[in-house]
């Protein structure tokens, strides 16, 4: 048999993928992973309890937008890599603008005169925080994996760390919502290293709990 005569009898019959199959799947498993993350936050952390107040000033915004920027480009890399032949390489390059640019604001933030950059960088919570934020980020693991082994990764570590990444980001933007902290050299720290715990973790499962 000719190789083009196997490769017609072994497509035969077959229907393309239909458009948006992907972003579907993915959505559903982001979806329900935030849902379950945000009920356990509430119900173990809770909200701060100045967030009306805290909304108004541009340190919440500073965290929030820099934990929600990362996320949606985890989006756009797990959306890559969930796709045979896809490279993700692009799309993670980006990923170091916003972590360049909290780094500027804490440098910033630690040359200003007097500054006290041991409450700065530590806070009160720095030994607690990416712990937390791994902990909201494990129903999140659970949906984007469940919609990864749906789709067809052939790079499982690469796939698995970026579950974690948006796992991890999409965790930390919800913990924003709890936390208490204003240093942006505490955020770049403590918050990347939640991430950074996340994705290491992401990257560790792919090989076994996305094979095919």
């Amino acid at each position: 048999m000719q190789t083009d005569d196997l490769i017609a009898r072994l497509s035969d019959g077959i229907d393309p993928v239909a458009s948006g199959t992907v972003a579907r799947f993915l959505f559903r498993g982001l979806l329900a992973g935030i849902v379950a993350s945000v009920v356990l936050m509430m119900t173990t952390l809770g909200l701060r309890p100045d967030l009306a107040e805290a909304i108004q000033g541009g340190t919440f915004w500073m965290k929030f937008c820099y934990t929600l920027t990362i996320a949606v480009l985890g989006v756009w890399v797990v959306e890559r890599s969930g796709r045979p032949g896809c490279d993700p390489v692009r799309p993670s390059l980006f990923l170091m603008l916003p972590v360049l640019a909290i780094f500027a604001i804490a440098a910033v933030e630690l040359l200003r005169p007097g500054a006290d950059m041991h409450a700065l960088i530590m806070g009160s919570s720095a030994r607690v925080c990416p712990v937390l934020i791994f902990t909201l980020s494990v129903p999140l693991l659970g949906g984007i994996f469940w919609a990864l082994r749906s789709l067809a990764p052939t790079r499982l570590v690469q796939a698995g760390a970026a579950a974690g990444l948006l796992s991890g980001s999409t965790a930390a933007t919800i913990y924003v919502l709890h936390c208490p902290e204003v240093g942006a050299p505490f955020v770049a720290l403590w918050y990347s290293a939640g991430i950074l715990l996340s994705t290491l973790v992401g990257a560790l499962m792919g090989r076994w709990a996305l094979r095919w």
